[in-house]
């Protein structure tokens, strides 16, 4: 189990320090919430790092919003949190700096007070040996995430988007708590999954018949599998560098993740006759993880009449790191904006 910081105060006092270029400082023995701040000299664009606290564990949220907007946030409601998939945490995904590829700054460029999570088991949250990450432990972290963001922000929803595994844990959140949820985008979802990848979870939990951990010792060959999988591989929709940078950042953040994909056996997961709010559905033509013969049917079901299905064209699962990420951040924008 992972060491903790000592905890002396409730997770809903923040006790933040600011980060100015140059500065040093140890995390130890810090309490509360801990907050880090890029100065607005280096970016128009402010990144925080927070904890919260859920059930005794520490649970990692990195906030970007546009420098000097965050009186905004109670008028405008522009507060979204984006939900990571089954190997690699928040950062990575959704905020990789090169060039324009990071959707965290397209939404704060936007006027979005935009967070990611990091699941526990994942990235900078704790890991515990008493669950797997499964989807209602998953579930409960973005409840302590969101209660933190609207108490913080002074509004009484947020926007959720979630990628791959994240479409089962935002889906079931929002099923949870639509009340909460002003639109959800499920980004790579999969619901019942097609035979083929119900076979393959079945061989990665039987593990050769040896016992499967709670960990995987992740590697570079998994960073680069959702970019280069398939008709992908031969008329590549991504940019080297990028995939480069993705697998070395990912890989410092994760080098293990929770096997939580022994919860996969027991899907559906979602009802989507349960998800009121106003939703997306949103893939890659190419993406293993995400069919149509699978999704066009909860899309039909779904309890909102407020409803798009998007798919975009010779791209994977890795979408908004590919090429056409640019289409993928302005459908995003789009529908929360």
């Amino acid at each position: 189990m992972k060491n903790k910081l000592p905890i002396s105060r409730p997770a809903a006092l923040a006790l933040a320090w600011v980060l100015l270029p140059g500065a040093g400082v140890s995390a130890a023995g810090t309490s509360g919430v801990v907050a880090e701040e890029r100065s607005a000299a280096v970016s128009p664009i402010s990144g925080k790092a927070h904890y919260v606290l859920r059930d005794g564990l520490r649970i990692y949220l990195w906030e970007k919003y546009k420098t000097g907007s965050a009186d905004s946030f109670p008028r405008s409601g522009k507060v979204a949190l984006l939900v990571h998939g089954g190997t690699w945490s928040g950062r990575p995904d959704f905020d990789l700096q090169i060039r324009d590829y990071s959707l965290m700054d397209v939404l704060a460029t936007n006027g979005f007070d935009v967070w990611a999570i990091d699941i526990h088991g994942y990235g900078h949250s704790d890991k515990t040996d008493k669950d797997w990450s499964g989807f209602q432990s998953a579930a409960a972290d973005i409840d302590a995430a969101v209660k933190y963001m609207t108490r913080l922000r002074g509004v009484s929803k947020i926007d959720l988007l979630g990628w791959s595994a994240g479409t089962l844990r935002a889906g079931l959140y929002t099923m949870q708590h639509p009340e909460r949820v002003a639109k959800l985008i499920l980004y790579a979802p999969a619901w019942k999954a097609t035979a083929e990848y119900r076979e393959q979870v079945h061989k990665k939990i039987e593990n050769g018949g040896t016992p499967l951990g709670q960990y995987r010792i992740n590697t570079e060959a998994a960073a680069r599998s959702d970019f280069v999988e398939g008709k992908l591989a031969q008329d590549p929709q991504f940019e080297e560098d990028v995939v480069e940078l993705y697998a070395k950042e990912a890989l410092q953040t994760d080098p293990r993740s929770p096997n939580a994909f022994v919860d996969y056996p027991n899907l559906p997961i979602l009802d989507p006759s349960r998800i009121l709010v106003p939703t997306m559905i949103i893939f890659g033509e190419y993406d293993y993880f995400a069919r149509e013969e699978d999704l066009l049917p909860f899309f039909s079901q779904l309890g909102t009449k407020d409803k798009r299905f998007v798919v975009l064209p010779h791209a994977g699962h890795a979408l908004l790191l590919e090429k056409d990420h640019r289409r993928f951040q302005q459908e995003v924008l789009g529908f929360f904006d």
